[in-house]
């Protein structure tokens, strides 16, 4: 019988951490807030244009849209993963929800192209619903997420 090994890694910033000049949690967390507060523009311009590479797919024949949707799904990860820290949630939510799509079709074999479709166009026109009335904006989120768990797409 093999004898059972743990392996505990050295935490190198333990000592830095933990000196008398470290910064506290605190500053950690507001500093780094700040530099995400100064990196907002170039996150929205980033968004924006994953924005349109991910519009683009709308107008994608089925074939070349089932074809393609692991660089889509991709994309529209990339967007989940930064769109909020740019206070764009809603296009985060609905760029996670398309990564969702995509990922049941590679896990369970589910896949719905006018649902895909509805979430591609539904991304380019939040910004609008969502900046005229937050509330019609939570609904096209809560309905779309309705619509997932309906046809079985598992987040």
């Amino acid at each position: 019988m093999t004898v059972v090994r743990i392996f505990t890694p050295e935490n190198r910033l333990a000592s830095i951490l933990h000196s008398r000049e470290a910064p506290t949690g605190a500053e950690l967390v507001t500093a780094a807030e700040s530099r995400v507060d100064d990196l907002r523009g170039v996150i929205l311009s980033y968004v924006a244009a994953k924005q349109k590479e991910i519009a683009a797919y709308a107008a994608l024949g089925d074939d070349v849209l089932f074809a393609e949707c692991r660089t889509l799904g991709d994309t529209a990860l990339n967007v989940a993963e930064v769109a909020g820290a740019a206070g764009l949630e809603a296009v985060g939510e609905i760029a996670r929800g398309i990564s969702a799509m995509i990922d049941s079709l590679k896990t369970c074999g589910i896949w719905h192209t006018a649902a895909l479709r509805l979430h591609i166009n539904a991304l380019g026109l939040i910004d609008q619903v969502s900046g005229a009335d937050p509330a019609a904006g939570a609904l096209v989120l809560k309905r779309l997420q309705a619509m997932r768990e309906a046809i079985g797409i598992v987040e």
